[in-house]
Formats: structure tokens, sequence, C-alpha cells
């Protein structure tokens, strides 16, 4: 009887991406799935472009406004990473991997583009700004705000997170000046904040 030899064939990688990443749709319609206007990506791709830009031969690898707009989409949409691993045709490694690397390079850029108006020069500005809108004098900002839900970060500080409905949350108040220059400020429920500032 004959030996029989198994070959055991290694499947062939499939490279199944598809240009969902090109914004070539009308602005409102990638506002609706990046929260970003086309020229607001665009800057964001010029801020994290020396960061996030691939040193790989791969003719396969992403480039930075792909990981931009898969980070952009997966935080509009809060849906599963497996979601937007499937809308962008990646797998889901690759999308934790991509919003990793992503949020902690815009992360890092928060002393370079967020500031607050500290000057009594450019309170002024502000405040006539204001007034040259809509005759209110003495605003210096607009303000609003609202509760992120979170997983309940457990440890001691776990009742800091609880609010007034009952469930865990980051409470974050934005305000912006005249030009619709906004500033966040994310705080712990009851706690002091985590950081403020004025960003496009």
């Amino acid at each position: 009887m004959a030996d029989i030899l198994l070959v055991r064939h290694r499947r062939p990688r499939q490279f199944r991406r598809n240009d969902m990443y090109e914004t070539n749709l009308p602005d409102d319609e990638v506002r609706r799935r990046y929260r970003f206007s086309t020229d607001n990506i665009d800057r964001l791709v010029r801020l994290v472009e020396p960061t996030l830009q691939r040193r790989s031969r791969r003719n396969r690898a992403l480039t930075v406004r792909q990981q931009l707009l898969m980070t952009l989409r997966f935080l509009a949409s809060g849906a599963f990473l497996q979601v937007i691993g499937d809308t962008f045709s990646v797998d889901v490694a690759t999308v934790s991997r991509v919003v990793t690397e992503v949020t902690d390079c815009l992360f890092r850029l928060k002393d370079v583009v967020i500031r607050f108006p500290m000057s009594d020069t450019d309170r002024r500005r502000i405040m006539t700004g204001f007034y040259a809108i809509r005759g209110f004098p003495g605003v210096i900002g607009c303000i609003d705000g609202t509760h992120v839900r979170i997983i309940s970060p457990g440890g001691p500080d776990e009742v800091s997170y609880v609010n007034s409905k009952s469930f865990h949350s980051i409470n974050v108040q934005a305000t912006c000046d005249h030009t619709g220059m906004r500033a966040v400020l994310v705080m712990k429920q009851f706690s002091s904040f985590l950081y403020c500032g004025y960003f496009p």
C-alpha cells in the first residue's frame, strides 16, 4: 500500500479591504458619519501624520487617513469594534490597535491645540464678539454639558462616577466663544476637572 502524503495547504491571505475610508462624499454625509467636516479631517490628518505614519514596506499598510477615519467612525457611532472592522473590512484586532494608537496620539496633542484664553485682551475680544452678535454684554462663553455613560471603574472612587440618574458616567461640559471655538471640561462626578481648554 502506498504511503499517503498529507500536505497541509496554508489558506491564502485575503485582502478584502474596501475604500470606505475615502471621503468622496458630500460634506453633510461626512459629518453624519464621522462628526467632522472634510476640512477638519484633513487638518487632523496633518496633525497626527508625523506620529501615525507607518514605516512599513508592505503595500497594505493603513494610511494615516484610514487610521483616523476608522477611529472617528468608532467614536462617532459608539459601535462595537467588530462592527467597525466589518464596515472597513479589517480584523477586529486591527481596529482595536488603531483606535488605541490614534486616541493616544490625539491626547498627546492636547497641550498644543487646547488653549484657554488667559489674557484680558483675549477675554475682551470674546466679550466684544458676543456683544456684536446679540448685544448681550459681559459674555465670555456659552456652556452646556452632558453625562457620558461609562462602565463602572470599580475601586474606592467608584461612587464618584455615579450620577443623579444612578448610572456611571463622566461629566463633560463644553463652552464656546463667539466664533464657535470650544472648550471642554471633563470631570468626575463631584470631583475636580481633568483638563480644560479651547480647541477649534
